[in-house]
């Protein structure tokens, strides 16, 4: 974190978190006169709806309440972006897992091993573990801390 970001994310976490939205990650761009703070946003894990446009409206109205009176960029004026990270962001938490239960996965274990199948659940505790069907009809276990990269399919209808 620099010093635009992290008075922003302290600021932040908390009211977004009172609404069930989770910042993903925040990052501050100067380029000559132009200045852009661009806030990511997610859902938190008791959900697996996407991340709506209404939901973009009222983070949006959040953080902009919340930083109006941080001295930001040396009080230049800059845009605010919010957006969601999108639909294939690899999957790093234990939280974005339980956000796409019911989706099919590209999966790739530590070991090299590629499959893709429906996530059907997401064990908590001391060693997480995801529960997959298969395109055969079967089931797969896997530690989550056996996958080194997942991410979820497009599916177009």
């Amino acid at each position: 974190m620099d010093k635009y970001t992290a008075p922003v994310r302290d600021a932040i976490v908390e009211p977004l978190a009172a609404r069930g939205i989770v910042v993903e990650d925040i990052t501050a761009h100067v380029a000559g006169r132009f200045r852009t703070l661009t806030v990511v946003i997610d859902l938190d894990g008791t959900t697996t709806d996407p991340v709506s446009l209404d939901h973009i409206t009222e983070a949006t109205r959040i953080i902009s309440e919340t930083i109006d009176d941080l001295p930001l960029f040396n009080d230049h004026a800059y845009d605010l972006q919010v957006t969601s990270p999108g639909a294939t962001r690899p999957l790093r938490e234990i939280r974005h897992f339980h956000r796409v239960i019911g989706r099919t996965l590209a999966v790739r274990t530590t070991s090299d091993e590629e499959f893709e199948g429906v996530l059907l659940s997401v064990s908590d505790g001391d060693a997480p573990e995801a529960v997959f069907r298969l395109a055969d009809g079967s089931e797969r276990s896997q530690t989550l801390a056996g996958i080194a990269h997942a991410e979820a399919v497009l599916q177009f209808k």
